[in-house]
Order: C-alpha cells, then structure tokens, then sequence
C-alpha cells in the first residue's frame, strides 16, 4: 500500500491500519497507551464532537514552565470557552482579507527562490531546502514582522520540536527535554520582539495582537508568544510538507503533470487530494471527556485518543478506491487541516502558498521529477508525514 516514494516504514504502518480497519478499528495500543481510531466514520466524530472529545491534553504532557508558557496561547489545545474566546482575538490579526493581501508576497518570494536555481543552472536541487522549507517560512516571518534572516534559525527549531523518536515525544518526560533547550530560546525569542513592538511604533501583526481586544479582555504576552510560536513551527513546517507532498504524487501519477499545465484550475482540486493521500499529520489526538462507545469498544474517561489521518483518509468505506490518487472527488470529506470549530486557522494560507509555489515551477520547468537513484529522507512516520530531503531533477523550459 502506497505509492513508489512511502518509506518502507509508513508502508508498513498503512498495511497494518488497513487490516486493522477491518478487524479491529478502534484498539488499545498497550505501547503507547493510546486508543487509535482506524475508520473515517470514527475519526470524524473523534475530531469533531467536541462535547465528548476534548482538547487538552495538557494531563499528557509532563508539566515544564518553558513548554507551559509556549503552549499558553496556542488555542488549537483549548476547549471551550477558552477556545472561542482566544480564537476570536487572534484572528482579528488573521482574517481572510489579511490572507489574500499576501499572495502578492508569496509570487515574488517563490519567483526569487527559483530563479536563484535558474541562475545558479542547478538541474538537480533538494527542492526542500531550495523552495519548501525557505518559501513559508520567509512568508510567515515577514507577516509576524520578524527578521527574514533568522529564518534558518525558525526552521532549527521547528525541526526541534519534531523529536524523531516516535509518536508520544511530547508525552514522554524524554521528548520533552529533548525540546526544551529550542522551545526556551525560541520562548525568549519572540517575548523579545512583542516587547520591542510594545515599546515602538511599528505596524504589524505582532501590534494587531497586542492591539486586539474583545469584550474588554486583551492579550497578554505568553498567549502572543503561544500563537507566534504555532504559526512559526507548525505553520511553515505544515506548507513546506503539503508542498513536497504534491511534487510525490505528481511523479508517482504520470500525466497529472500534463493536465494541470493544461488545466491550472486543478491546482486546487489536486492539493485537496494530496492533502487526503499524503496528510502531513499522522494523528489528530482528543482526551475522553466521558466514558464511550467507539467503534464497538468502551473507551474510558480521561483515556487518550488518536484519530489516524493515515487511516481514516484511506477508509474504503468512505472513498472508492482510496489508494487511486483523483483530484476530482468531492473535496471537503479530507480530515487533514480538522473538522468544525478546530479547523485550522491557517488553511488557507498553505493553499494559497502552494498553488503559487506549484504555479511558479511550471512557468519555469518544462518538467521536473524526483531523482532517479538519489535518496530521499523521510521524517520518522510516527510523528509527521513527510520529507526532509527531496532531490529533483528540474528541466528548464
């Protein structure tokens, strides 16, 4: 199961929930302590009721100041009210508006990544260093009002807080400290700028969050701080994944390539696919607010849940042929970016960054395709979906 470029080990594990999706699709993984949720049915319900799957998981995770103070404004933990309240400033700073403003930003900052390959004549590039991983987080730090030229330091932390050691590093008192010397410095880091920002008068998103107030109530530097230090982990790590994540699947279908140089409306469609086949997140973890019946098995109050996106986006029950790689199903069933009031705030950013960076390289490339015989190298499959290194031959037009 899975196409020609899936590590060895995601194969393995996608073999094991197809079985498992059949005999037993929601199980206790004695390993992990976890319940894993195989089937789309269940994963939808695990991700999106949140009257019965809560949000915090802070009970997990073991209790250290930096990595409290560094999760304290990241609302995607949070249950309601919490939740509704602290997402409703953070987007006063983030509206749909304030997205659209950026495509101007993002053309010119992926026409200036591959026009250095252009210059520098590189036919074969680790399209991860050269476009993915520099293209968001350019973006995002100038949207955040940061320095550019830390952005190779942004990337150090993000691959940081990505312990290649399984599933539950940040369950384990191992994986936390393993993180804890970038979370600090990255913690110190943008408390800096908000304090900078506070004593200036520079216009930017750090302001508009010091600025937003709803109901009287403001935020304070630690929740700034939490949503800073999402978008600049997560955020970019996530649309630098979906990004190389496309470039795999357009290789592994011949002549997909072709249509969307003819068609460059399926751009659009294509990704949503990606983002189903190739989700760059492997869970989706809930805590049971409740005792419950799941899948034919009780599930325990307080019991820690994991809805596998590998999974449940390959559900045969939900998708006709699952493993065939169609841009033109209907869309909106993919779990990838979460369901209902948890849907992630920056979606659209990552499509919007995408589709450029796709469009660019096919104004530039008469072709481009993964490199015969050169390794690509993959994160750990436990913990995220997707690639560290990815060598492309490209063919200028």
């Amino acid at each position: 199961m899975g196409g020609p470029h899936t590590s060895p080990k995601l194969r393995a594990m996608m073999d094991d929930y197809a079985h498992g999706r059949v005999h037993e699709p929601v199980r206790f993984n004695e390993s992990t302590g976890r319940w894993e949720v195989l089937r789309y049915v269940d994963g939808l319900r695990v991700i999106s009721d949140s009257d019965v799957f809560s949000n915090d998981l802070s009970e997990f995770i073991p209790d250290h100041e930096e990595l409290r103070n560094f999760r304290k404004g990241n609302f995607q933990a949070m249950d309601e009210p919490r939740h509704r309240e602290l997402r409703g400033l953070v987007t006063q700073g983030f509206t749909p508006k304030f997205v659209q403003s950026l495509v101007p930003r993002v053309e010119r900052v992926a026409a200036e990544l591959l026009d250095a390959t252009v210059e520098r004549g590189q036919k074969q590039v680790d399209i991860v260093a050269e476009l993915a991983a520099p293209l968001p987080v350019i973006v995002i730090a100038e949207v955040m009002g940061l320095p550019v030229e830390d952005r190779k330091l942004f990337r150090e932390w993000a691959d940081a807080l990505l312990v290649d050691n399984g599933v539950d590093a940040l369950f384990s008192e191992e994986g936390v400290a393993a993180m804890a010397p970038s979370i600090r410095a990255m913690n110190e880091y943008l408390l800096s700028h908000v304090d900078s920002y506070r004593r200036s008068n520079k216009e930017g998103m750090i302001r508009d969050l010091l600025c937003a107030e709803l109901n009287g109530r403001t935020l304070d530097d630690f929740e700034i701080l939490g949503f800073l230090a999402l978008l600049l982990t997560a955020g970019h790590l996530t649309t630098s994944t979906v990004l190389t994540n496309t470039l795999l699947c357009l290789d592994e279908n011949p002549g997909l390539l072709e249509q969307l140089r003819a068609d460059p409306a399926l751009l659009a469609p294509t990704i949503e696919e990606v983002m189903r086949v190739r989700s760059p997140l492997v869970w989706i973890d809930r805590r049971a607010r409740v005792d419950v019946e799941l899948g034919g098995k009780q599930i325990p109050q307080g019991s820690l849940v994991s809805a596998s996106l590998v999974s449940t986006m390959r559900d045969e029950a939900e998708f006709v042929d699952p493993d065939v790689f169609d841009m033109h199903r209907k869309q909106a069933r993919h779990l990838a970016f979460g369901k209902g009031i948890h849907f992630c705030l920056g979606a659209p950013l990552a499509r919007q960054e995408v589709r450029i960076a796709l469009t660019a390289m096919l104004e530039r490339f008469e072709d481009f395709q993964v490199a015969e015989g050169e390794e690509i190298v993959f994160h750990d499959p436990k913990d995220f979906n997707g690639t560290k290194k990815l060598p492309m031959d490209l063919v200028r037009r």
